[in-house]
């Protein structure tokens, strides 16, 4: 193939026409032209062509979005609580909410070593005032007069 050198592109700005600056309002004149824009004056556009301002319609009021419900939250010691409970769950004992033995806690502290679940003193503590506000614990406690301990030994 027979190669032609390439023609080397320059740009040069479009010169704009001259202007009279002497020109009268009241002439009818050309609208300028710069390129392919074209420039208007306003002393050129009459003033019924002018535009004018939209009327504002009144807006709609949109009723509030309802928020998504919320999650509830549990805190990480209930979450052990409850698991602490359905280990708990195996001593008849603990079932059937009969009386505990006072002192109760030093025994519900060797089960939560001997069994390696996670359980501070807060969350034992919460979980024996929940579970001896239970009605049918209180009903228990007033019919029985003996104490057990988690293994269903009588406290004494």
């Amino acid at each position: 193939m027979t190669e032609q050198p390439r023609k080397t592109l320059s740009i040069k700005p479009k010169t704009a026409p001259a202007v009279d600056t002497e020109s009268k309002p009241s002439q009818e004149t050309k609208p300028l032209t710069r390129g392919n824009k074209r420039i208007i004056k306003r002393e050129q556009v009459q003033a019924t062509a002018l535009a004018k301002p939209k009327a504002k319609l009144p807006k709609k009021q949109n009723k509030p979005r309802k928020p998504a419900p919320k999650k509830p939250l549990v805190s990480p010691s209930d979450i052990r609580v409850d698991n602490l409970n359905l280990s708990l769950n195996n001593f008849e004992v603990w079932r059937a909410y009969q009386p505990l033995a006072l002192g109760i806690e030093r025994e519900i502290f060797q089960y939560v070593a001997k069994h390696r679940i996670s359980a501070s003193k807060r969350v034992v503590q919460k979980l024996l005032k929940q579970h001896t506000q239970q009605a049918s614990y209180q009903q228990q406690l007033s019919l029985l007069q003996q104490r057990y301990h988690l293994d269903g030994k009588i406290f004494i």
